[in-house]
């Protein structure tokens, strides 16, 4: 039977009690409620102490973990169960996830001889980190994979041909608290894929790398991104292959219908981008 809110103290804040929230609410608790599901694993969207859909989604995912009312409501015992929750243990990356997020790094250290073109067959897909090099959102991802070793994330062998389209028809959609370095986030409108990045941080607001327009690729956060892409529908991707895993069965979400690939690409789609990108992550 799932826990009653009943009152319990809250261990960080003997003095006072925690505020009652629920979807609604703003301020600084609603701030720090959203730093404790992050923390937790629990993804609320922007820590910026509203608490809308996404924060409310995330309390009920945690209270369902935790046994408790879900309800949506922070009380005080679903308080005292987010301070007691300990960080999810940092993912290991290796194998073929840190080969490929090798390959996205060299393409951010050699940005000023990668342009923005739309060729296919792709270009340097027979000649490892080939410089100059022309290519576009979906050519710079795939070449991540190929040259790391990885199977073919569009499902075509590596034959020169792929784009937005069939990196949606072939990879499978994880949750975006799920995602890894390595995997990928791609927007499409009206069934359109429009663009796609490759996770290089993953968190509350991944880092990506981005290939979007002629300065690229860059380093950006997904919510800088993402306002580039408003209106649009956003997939966060997986090759299952990557971990050594093999996909069986349907997926959660269905999948779009194989689409026309000879000649396809994908257009520039964040012009102007690069000026709000982040430097890349100094590595220690």
């Amino acid at each position: 039977m799932p826990e009653q809110e009943t009152y319990i103290p809250a261990p960080s804040r003997p003095s006072r009690a925690d505020p009652t929230l629920q979807q609604g609410a703003t301020g600084e608790a609603v701030r720090e409620l959203q730093m404790l599901l992050s923390r937790a694993g629990y993804d609320p969207g922007a820590a910026d102490g509203v608490f809308g859909v996404m924060t409310k989604t995330a309390v009920m995912n945690f209270q369902r973990a935790r046994g408790l009312t879900v309800d949506g409501i922070v009380g005080p015992v679903t308080w005292a169960a987010l301070r007691g929750a300990s960080a999810p243990e940092p993912v290991p990356v290796g194998g073929l996830r840190s080969k490929i997020v090798e390959e996205a790094r060299w393409g951010l250290s050699n940005a000023g001889g990668i342009h923005y073109k739309q060729l296919r067959p792709m270009d340097g897909i027979h000649q490892r980190r080939k410089l100059p090099l022309d290519t576009d959102c979906s050519g710079f991802v795939t070449l991540c994979y190929k040259w790391a070793g990885a199977s073919d994330p569009n499902g075509l062998g590596y034959n020169g041909q792929g784009y937005t389209g069939t990196l949606l028809g072939h990879l499978t959609r994880v949750p975006r608290s799920q995602a890894r370095p390595g995997d990928l986030v791609l927007w499409a409108r009206n069934g359109r894929g429009e663009h796609v990045s490759l996770v290089l941080e993953p968190g509350s607001d991944p880092l990506l790398v981005s290939h979007g327009e002629e300065s690229g690729p860059y380093t950006v956060r997904f919510s800088v991104s993402h306002r580039y892409h408003a209106g649009a529908d956003v997939y966060w991707l997986r090759l299952p292959s990557v971990d050594g895993a093999v996909r069986e069965g349907a997926p959660e979400a269905p999948r779009a219908p194989p689409p026309r690939v000879s000649g396809e690409s994908d257009a520039p789609s964040e012009v102007g981008l690069s000026r709000e990108a982040e430097p890349p992550p100094v590595r220690h």
